[in-house]
């Protein structure tokens, strides 16, 4: 017999299973460790009273991972593991989280979505979600930074300090989100002056944030920041998640560095509250 319920009672090993046959088929791979699901949870912070299970004599064959800042909640993950589809599932999970979410008195849910995913798209419209922002995710092989010069450092915070940017970053990529993950925060030096910050983590390849001061803007800073960062990275690509459409400078930088937009997505927002 196949039922909902909260995730309280679901291990992370048990998560990370069917986590991984969720997303075997996916667009893009999402083959995670226990440990890696685990910090990306606890950095979107995840709460398992507000996330839904489905089970089947007990064995967890789909679900949607939640996290809560507030009276705003984050769809980290919603999948069906391939046995379990195509009986409407995935329509059940969802009401079942709303309704959940609407009992704790979340105001507003939101999530991403792959540009091209039609069908979830219109699976997310059906239950009251409505397009937003559109994201662009960009990569660039580390090696390809490893001999340019430049004429910054990146001097690593002690105490994380990120100024507020013109582009509003994604759920992942928030400031709770970079202090809760520990992902480092660095100055950008130049000739021992600090120009701007770069929030990024060498383990991940990933960059979170970037910011220049105004006064120091169009003089480079960044792309050498980005550069040097390339140096750090411990994986085989450098990476923005996220990176909203509409803000060129960034965009454009990337584009021109020679990063490649791997994949787009739309943020998608739900508001509930008021809602059964």
């Amino acid at each position: 017999m196949v039922v909902t319920d909260t995730l309280e009672n679901v291990d992370i090993k048990e998560l990370a299973l069917a986590y991984n046959l969720g997303f075997s088929d996916y667009q893009i791979t999402l083959s995670i460790s226990e440990k890696k699901l685990q910090r990306t949870l606890e950095r979107n912070g995840y709460r398992a009273d507000s996330s839904v299970g489905l089970f089947d004599e007990n064995r967890l064959v789909g679900f949607v991972l939640n996290g809560v800042r507030g009276n705003y909640c984050y769809d980290s993950g919603t999948a069906i593991i391939p046995s379990h589809r195509g009986k409407g599932y995935a329509h059940l999970l969802l009401e079942k989280a709303l309704s959940l979410l609407n009992s704790q008195d979340i105001h507003t849910w939101v999530l991403e979505v792959i540009t091209n995913n039609t069908k979830a798209i219109n699976l997310y419209k059906s239950i009251g979600f409505t397009q937003q922002r559109g994201f662009n995710c960009y990569r660039i092989t580390a090696e390809s930074m490893r001999e340019k010069k430049t004429t910054i450092d990146l001097t690593r915070q002690q105490s994380i300090t990120i100024p507020k940017g013109e582009c509003l970053p994604s759920w992942q990529n928030e400031e709770e989100a970079i202090i809760i993950g520990g992902v480092p925060t660095w100055d950008i030096k130049a000739e021992a002056r600090k120009v701007g910050t770069l929030c990024y983590d060498p383990e991940t390849g990933t960059i979170s944030q970037i910011h220049i001061q105004n006064k120091d803007r169009r003089k480079g800073y960044a792309k050498e920041a980005i550069i040097e960062a390339g140096k750090l990275c411990k994986t085989e690509h450098l990476r923005f998640i996220n990176i909203d459409d509409y803000y060129q400078p960034l965009n454009n930088l990337l584009v021109t560095m020679g990063f490649s937009c791997f994949t787009t997505q739309i943020e998608m927002v739900n508001t509930i509250r008021g809602r059964a």
